[in-house]
């Protein structure tokens, strides 16, 4: 296996979307997250909607103007051994994104402007100097994060999202989103739920083949409904991946094997944290002594408030 191609694409995973992070320690996140800031149109004064404590009925609620800065932070290890050789790397960024909802329609589709407002990144890698990058004072781009050109503070993709959950996303430049970053709206169940509702999403993704074929991989993503406290629902989420997978194969998609929580505001309608982990090891990718450590953190929140570690670094 080519460990620093395997690398580039585990980077720019990271990077072309913005992403940044490491897990917050904070015990009471939904204590944190209650007051959330936003910029919009009148239309943010709008009448509290009532909704049932217990049994709520999970939708998004967008409104036209409005605008979500989501802060993000994330860390990525790496413990690399082919062919008997190792290789550490370790990256930790920071970043902004922006979510602006340029229309909303009827039936409450709405369809937001994506784009990176600006990201930190760190690269440390076993024999090699450290790299860093900050998109506010840095004019030039170091090799290693190439391929961020161009695409720092400007409109990425057009991304429609309905009241359930349902998304199409339009590429306004060459760009594609991280595995992460997709999840950050996930779907909702039909009917009102209670704590302790599991719902399922099944997804299917390819993968090429050095033969020049395609594998196609069945996944099921998971999520549950783990708490309602202060207007704010907790729900858990993690993915299970039914089809077999040879060693090297679970190496090149280590990113989906992600476990963690987020956090609604069932009054904004929307999602205002998001906190997931990746820690797995794989071995004998090429030689039985082969093996890749994963380990990704990443916590990105828009709850806007000065005490959030997140939002006031």
């Amino acid at each position: 296996m080519n460990r620093r191609l395997f690398f580039r694409r585990c980077l720019f995973t990271l990077t072309a979307a913005g992403l940044a992070g490491c897990r917050p320690t904070t015990t009471n996140i939904n204590q944190e997250c209650k007051n959330l800031v936003t910029t919009g149109t009148e239309e943010n004064n709008s009448a509290p909607i009532e909704f049932s404590s217990d049994h709520p009925l999970l939708r998004y609620r967008f409104k036209k103007g409005e605008e979500l800065r989501w802060n993000v932070q994330h860390t990525l290890k790496m413990r690399n051994i082919i062919g008997g050789m190792e290789e550490n790397i370790e990256t930790r960024s920071r970043a902004a994104k922006i979510w602006k909802a340029l229309d909303v329609d009827a039936s409450g589709t709405a369809t937001f402007e994506y784009r990176v407002e600006d990201i930190d990144v760190q690269q440390a890698q076993t024999g090699k100097d450290d790299v860093v990058y900050n998109s506010r004072r840095d004019s030039r781009i170091p090799p290693e994060f190439i391929n961020l050109e161009k695409k720092i503070d400007v409109a990425l993709a057009h991304i429609r999202i309905t009241p359930q959950g349902k998304t199409t996303k339009k590429p306004l430049r060459e760009y594609d989103g991280s595995i992460s970053e997709n999840r950050i709206v996930i779907p909702l169940p039909d009917e009102p739920v209670e704590v302790g509702t599991r719902w399922t999403e099944p997804e299917q993704i390819d993968l090429p083949q050095p033969n020049q074929t395609v594998k196609k991989i069945r996944l099921q993503h998971s999520f549950t409904l783990e708490r309602i406290s202060s207007g704010l629902a907790t729900i858990g989420f993690g993915t299970v991946i039914f089809t077999p997978l040879t060693a090297k194969e679970e190496s090149q998609i280590l990113e989906h094997f992600t476990q963690g929580t987020k956090i609604l505001d069932l009054q904004a309608g929307h999602f205002i944290r998001h906190e997931a982990t990746t820690d797995r090891m794989v071995v004998g990718i090429q030689e039985a002594s082969d093996s890749i450590r994963y380990h990704s953190r990443l916590t990105e929140c828009c709850c806007g408030r000065q005490a959030c570690e997140i939002c006031s670094g």
